[in-house]
């Protein structure tokens, strides 16, 4: 009995002091001081904000200013913006034809030469410098007829052009064009000769055109293999060159219309070893020469006939896009499928031939001249041929004339023969498969010959255009430009000589471009039936040339322009990223940008909305119109912050092209202009202070330094009658300059109110005592207008500048040349989404701050927004003017935190309770979560999901924030799988796994054939086979991945090597929900807290977009992570999570080969194609393969060092 009145005394005494323990801890926080300090920090913030930035009397002077507004009309931009980049792109699109004509002209009339490189030479990209300056340098065409030339080989030098900076980026001669000419193809092979020799006469209409279009790059890829591109530069390389003109979109759209493909792979008992790995490459060869397009699938088929891609409803029984990302992933499958049993053709080719008329029936109706429809077969060897299955499949009977009738092949089928050792038998099975069915054969016997002939294909489904000479010119998707140089620009660096030139690494950055491509034909008489493709003429177009055309400075704060093509991919969009800055994948392209779909970045906010598939819909049919539609955007370049916002789309055609453009207007910024009609004082501007948007104000009149010839535009613009002329944002340049003209006598002010000399100790004392307190520390004062204009003040620098002194101003013009023009700025886009009143705050971490710690290099800036109201349509509308920004120093911010939080009310009791306190966490948070003030400098500007999860889940249920699920569809994962052995690292984590395949390999070639080994073909296989290009994580930074995350980045770094993978990121972001407070709460299961309880307070800052959040320290709830290693983001049934099956249109008006309506046959003199070689089996010469083994292992060796 005393034993049990003994426990009951003591469960009682421990519940007591459970209860009185968490009671204290519960009730420390008290939400009354909470709220003081929230209302006393926001007080302070706005007072001196407001002082220190002026905007008070700014927006004093708007109040008194008399001005007009103009209402821009959306549908009607959008036209115009649309007809100027159609007149531009026509003048590309008709110097295309030029180069087209006069190809045709030059092989017209040319007889072969059978040259050699003793007796011709050209300019090699690989093997090029453009000189800065002749100087003193002799040249051949400087000697008479009786001198020697004894000087450098001409080839290898061009005079630079003196405005390549402006045009084209990198160095560049326009005297001539250069000559790519692919790895695998020897540079001396006369075949090679001969072409090169006979385009060499382009460069007079490359340069007639360059006339009108000064920063084009123009070309002539050739069916031999070698690229031919003006102007002239040098060739970039990293590592080894794969590049291949004949690959490329905007060379297989236009020389064949777009394709629908069956791909057939035998994977039998006798498709092992070696041809299986030649043939699955053969199976990615052909994969990489379609373009968006074009439709595809691989079957595999033995005993029975399956998709390779059999899990995905979409493309089971179907075709589908050959997009990157389908690409990838039917890849991906590719390298799982095993051989076994033996192989079924008819049943093979049955299921190829339905899916195929699935998706495009036979049209009986219509003579179809040359089908767009093939089956590519893959195979060691066929017992027959097969030829009843081709009959009732495949040949069909049409009607010529009244008793005349043509048998028609309703598929081309391209048969491949695997392997060095083949019978005779099953050598002519394939080989007829292929002649009967108006295709090709090929016997791949090795690696090299995969990359010597599977592209032939495409000439082959060239003929029909060819034939009937019908011109087809074809508008590319989004691309990298090329050359395309990154550190060095193609240079030598172990030059010879000072004079070559050599840009830093800093001069670098991706070039994105567009192209108008047309094929070239054989004329001859006696060639015209054969159909024979010599390759495709073009030009890239820059697409910032094209962006020029659309006024920024109409489209107002968070407003933006984009374009997408008729399969509704972006080619230009602020949200697309085409290229990974990332530390992690160096300064590469990303995998997908060529695929962006435009809902992967327009994402309405109610997913149950049709808004944005709508707009998609009509812009690729075409059409013109409006849109309205709520859509949730990505802000900056954050993980987690978002925003929401009601967006106007105006949308037209560019027409006689498949792009379609769209013109974005946020709904509350309103599209109006501000203006007076009062012309601009040259005493307005104070230009060393100043930085004016670089805009088109008329006829291409842009800002000019000094600025008193920029005032004589804008007043010559005022008073012009050209219809050219911006005279609307002229006049608003001249009110912004005039109304802002008087911040920089207040931000001088300022500056010598808190500037002290280094002699004058009384008054560094008294700013130090200052700084101890309550005042932040201003390191710059801001404004930026509607119109471009941009007013600074630097108060580290000189309390005034001398304006009038050009030296004066020469420390400020690195900073100037920084700004971009005010209303493309992240502050100001900042003030535009927090709208009126509000003080905006962001952090910014510079690089070097986790090496160092040193919090000078965090810094704080606060937007905040003047609003003027404008009366349209019987309703008020606000109109953002004009954006101030103050950049601080972090320290002052957590300094005035501290102090705030150490005091309070005489009716509240805080001595227990205050910031500085290891029993008390506090941040300040911004209105997406995001932490800009803590007590660990290390946790500045991180997202406070990672710092405690549960707690924002328990804000978000209090009502405080919004959780705004969104998807990131170009986001970049780690895959760090390395426990597959058929991995690409594996083979070099593992050197005798490496070492075994290599020997290996080398048996099996050797048993094979001993009379044909290749070296090229052991680097073929190396560099396919064993994934060589894997790239180490030694030497790379975590900043940019996964800036959130460093545990993860711990983790990434235990692994030796990693692989990048695109993929789609569901991301959780947070919005404020505006000034609602939470009182002392308490969120559950948290392990690390008292009684598994964490109390917390958290108060609205006014006048801010802050919120003041007060925690029990020492302990945290569960943090929100991030997989280790993350895959793309997939479906239950294993398929990407994309948008498969929406609308697109192809990319001319629709006939029976997809892109061009063929002529019926009408008489008998029609020409039809008459092509008797349908053999391609290789034939390279051994002495060829070597010379080209030898550069690879020397420039492989060099690249090392």
């Amino acid at each position: 009995m005393q034993w049990t009145l003994s426990v009951v005394i003591a469960t009682t005494v421990v519940y007591l002091f459970t209860i009185v323990g968490f009671t204290q801890s519960f009730l420390e926080l008290n939400p009354a001081i909470v709220e003081f300090w929230a209302t006393s920090l926001g007080q302070q913030i706005d007072r001196q904000c407001k002082n220190a930035s002026g905007i008070k009397v700014i927006e004093k002077k708007y109040k008194e200013a008399t001005y007009t507004t103009h209402y821009i009309n959306g549908k009607t931009l959008s036209v115009e913006v649309a007809k100027k980049i159609e007149s531009y792109l026509q003048v590309r699109l008709e110097a295309a034809i030029e180069i087209k004509k006069k190809a045709q002209e030059l092989f017209l009339n040319y007889s072969s030469e059978n040259h050699t490189c003793d007796d011709f030479t050209y300019y090699d990209s690989k093997d090029i410098t453009i000189y800065k300056d002749r100087g003193n340098l002799i040249f051949p065409e400087d000697l008479d007829e009786n001198s020697t030339y004894n000087g450098p080989n001409l080839e290898l030098y061009l005079p630079l052009y003196e405005e390549w900076r402006e045009h084209f980026q990198i160095p560049v001669s326009l005297n001539a064009s250069a000559i790519h000419v692919p790895t695998n193809i020897y540079k001396c092979a006369p075949f090679l000769l001969d072409n090169i020799s006979w385009t060499g006469k382009l460069d007079e209409v490359f340069s007639k055109n360059q006339g009108n279009m000064k920063s084009a790059w123009q070309f002539f890829a050739s069916s031999a293999g070698f690229l031919r591109f003006y102007p002239a530069s040098a060739w970039y390389n990293e590592g080894m060159d794969m590049f291949d003109a004949r690959l490329t979109e905007w060379y297989t759209s236009a020389a064949a219309p777009p394709k629908n493909i069956i791909i057939l792979l035998d994977n039998s008992g006798s498709m092992t070893g070696l041809r299986m790995e030649i043939a699955k490459t053969t199976v990615k060869k052909i994969m990489e020469s379609l373009n968006e397009n074009d439709f595809f699938n691989l079957i595999t088929f033995n005993n029975d006939s399956r998709f390779v891609d059999c899990d995905c409803q979409h493309s089971n029984g179907s075709l589908i896009q050959a997009t990157s990302k389908n690409i990838r992933r039917v890849t991906k499958s590719l390298m799982e499928v095993q051989s076994i049993q033996i192989a079924n053709f008819s049943k093979a080719f049955q299921l190829a031939f339905d899916v195929l008329q699935k998706h495009s029936p036979i049209n009986r109706s219509r003579i179809n001249l040359g089908s767009n429809n093939a089956i590519m077969l893959i195979t060691d060897g066929a017992s027959e041929t097969y030829v009843e299955v081709f009959d009732s499949y495949n040949w069909y009977n049409v009607t010529v004339d009244k008793d005349q009738t043509a048998q028609l092949r309703y598929a081309r089928i391209f048969s491949y023969l695997i392997g060095q050792e083949v019978t005779l038998a099953n050598k002519n099975h394939v080989k007829w498969m292929g002649c009967a069915n108006k295709g090709y054969f090929y016997h791949i016997g090795t690696m090299a010959d995969v990359h010597d002939y599977v592209q032939d294909y495409v000439r082959v489904m060239a003929r029909p255009l060819a034939v009937h000479n019908i011109s087809h010119n074809s508008w590319s998707g989004v691309h990298l430009n090329i050359p395309l140089p990154k550190e060095n620009f193609g240079f030598n660096t172990n030059s010879r000589t000072t004079e070559w030139i050599r840009l830093p690494s800093t001069a670098t950055k991706p070039v994105l471009s567009i192209s108008v491509s047309t094929p070239v034909y054989d004329q001859r008489d006696d060639e015209i039936n054969n159909g024979n493709l010599l390759g495709v003429a073009g030009v890239h177009i820059n697409l910032d040339e094209i962006l020029a055309f659309i006024p920024r400075s109409k489209l107002g704060a968070l407003g933006y322009a984009f374009i997408i093509n008729n399969n509704g991919f972006v080619l230009s969009h602020p949200d697309l990223k085409p290229w990974n800055f990332s530390s992690f994948g160096g300064n590469t392209p990303m995998n997908d940008y060529k695929n962006v779909d435009i809902l992967f970045l327009e994402q309405e906010y109610n997913s149950s909305d049709e808004q944005l598939p709508q707009l998609r819909r009509a812009m690729i049919n075409g059409e013109t119109g409006h849109v309205q539609a709520t859509v949730k955007k990505f802000y900056g370049q954050q993980l987690h912050r978002v925003y929401i916002q009601t967006q106007n789309y105006y949308y037209a055609p560019i027409l006689n092209t498949p792009y379609s453009i769209a013109l974005v207007i946020a709904e509350h910024t309103n599209n109006h202009y501000i203006y007076q009609t009062k012309s601009l004082d040259p005493q307005s501007f104070l230009w060393c202070s100043m930085v004016i948007a670089d805009w088109d104000y008329c006829n291409n009149q842009r800002k000019t330094t000094p600025f008193f010839k920029f005032v004589d535009i804008i007043n010559n613009v005022l008073k012009s009658s050209d219809p050219l002329c911006n005279k609307n944002l002229a006049a608003s340049v001249a009110f912004d300059v005039n109304i802002t003209r008087g911040v920089h006598a207040i931000w001088n002010d300022y500056n010598k109110e808190i500037s002290c000399s280094p002699n004058n100790q009384t008054c560094r004392i008294r700013r130090l005592i200052a700084n101890s307190q309550k005042n932040l520390d201003f390191n710059m004062a801001m404004v930026g207008t509607r119109a471009g204009v941009t007013r600074f003040q630097d108060f580290n620098g000189q309390a005034e500048l001398d304006q009038s002194n050009d030296e004066s101003c020469l420390s400020l013009q690195k900073l100037i040349d920084l700004f971009t023009p005010s209303i493309d700025t992240e502050y100001y886009k900042k003030a535009a989404v927090n709208r009126r009143n509000v003080w905006a705050f962001s952090s910014t971490i510079h690089p070097d701050f986790e090496d160092t710690l040193n919090t000078s290099y965090i810094s704080v800036a606060a937007s905040r927004g003047i609003y003027i109201q404008e009366h349209h349509r019987n309703s008020k509308k606000d109109i953002l003017a004009s954006v101030f920004t103050l950049h601080m120093k972090y320290d002052s911010l957590f300094r005035m935190l501290n102090a705030t939080t150490s005091f309070c009310s005489a009716s509240l009791d805080c001595s227990s309770i205050y910031c500085h306190n290891d029993s008390v966490d506090c941040y300040l948070l911004d209105e997406n979560g995001f932490v800009v003030v803590a007590d660990d400098p290390l946790l500045v500007g991180k997202f406070f999901g990672y710092i405690d999860y549960q707690v924002l889940l328990d804000m978000r249920k209090k009502g405080m924030f919004k959780e705004v699920p969104i998807t990131d569809y170009q986001a970049v994962c780690i895959a760090c799988d390395m426990s597959s052995e058929n991995s690409s690292a594996s083979s070099i984590l593992n050197p005798f796994i490496y070492m075994v395949k290599l020997l290996m390999w080398h048996i099996t070639q050797i048993t094979l054939s001993l009379t044909q080994f290749s070296l090229v073909n052991l680097w073929h296989y190396i560099y396919y086979a064993t994934g060589l290009m894997t790239s180490s994580v030694s030497d790379l930074t975590y900043a940019g991945l996964y800036p959130n995350d460093t545990l993860l980045y711990q983790q990434v770094l235990s692994q030796k090597f990693l692989t990048l993978s695109p993929c789609q990121q569901s991301i959780k972001s947070f919005i404020s929900l505006g000034s609602r407070n939470i009182t002392n709460n308490h969120v559950s299961n948290c392990s690390e807290c008292s009684y598994s309880k964490r109390s917390y307070v958290a108060n609205r800052v006014p006048n801010t977009n802050l919120y003041l959040m007060v925690l029990e320290g020492e302990c945290s709830c569960e943090i929100l992570s991030q997989n280790d290693c993350m895959e793309e983001n997939e479906s239950s049934n294993g398929c990407s999570s994309d948008f498969m099956g929406v609308y697109r249109k192809p990319p001319a008006p629709h006939g029976s080969t997809g892109s061009i309506k063929l002529p019926k046959y009408k008489t008998k003199k029609q020409p039809i194609e008459e092509v008797q070689t349908c053999n391609g089996s290789a034939s390279l010469y051994i002495s060829t393969m070597l010379i080209i083994a030898i550069q690879v292992f020397i420039h492989e060796i060099y690249s090392c060092r």
